[in-house]
């Protein structure tokens, strides 16, 4: 039985969107872990480099915590570096022009839904352009995802059980 235009056009308008929802959400929570990263690093290495000298001889003065001070300097410097070769700036704004995208597309394909709503007949040949298009759209932004050191199975999950239950399952 041939499964009619309107009803594949309506399916995947729908797994469009829950795609393109759940890419939102993964690049959002990996955007908040890269923010989150940096705040860290620049705070550490603030605290450590502003206040060395003072620091260092409170720390001086009181053996107890000689060994404290070269390891938290220490630790600051790595992180200073870590953030400069793991090229965090970089991975922020593609994070975050990622997101901006993925929401613009789901909320075009959300409005498309609603005019399929609307209109309940209607046309095919434009709406299947429209969905053929966003499908185009939605490739390219998920193309443009690279691997990530902090996406991790357990977010993976984590995201995709959060846009399920928003947006019920596909």
């Amino acid at each position: 039985m041939p499964i009619d235009p309107r009803d594949a056009i309506w399916n995947e308008a729908n797994d469009l969107l829950y795609r393109a929802t759940y890419a939102e959400a993964l690049k959002t929570a990996l955007l908040a872990r890269w923010v989150w990263l940096d705040s860290i690093t620049k705070i550490t290495v603030a605290i450590s480099s502003g206040g060395a000298a003072l620091a260092g001889l409170v720390f001086w003065k009181n053996s107890d915590y000689t060994f404290l001070w070269p390891m938290f300097t220490s630790a600051s410097a790595l992180l200073a570096i870590l953030s400069r070769q793991l090229n965090v700036a970089e991975k922020l704004k593609a994070h975050a022009t990622s997101a901006v995208s993925l929401t613009m597309l789901a909320i075009d394909i959300g409005s498309l839904i609603v005019r399929m709503k609307i209109n309940a007949g209607f046309s095919i040949a434009e709406f299947e352009k429209k969905v053929l298009g966003f499908r185009g759209r939605y490739g390219m932004e998920v193309s443009k995802f690279p691997f990530d050191l902090l996406l991790t199975e357990k977010l993976r999950v984590r995201t995709q059980a959060a846009v399920t239950k928003a947006l019920g399952p596909q």
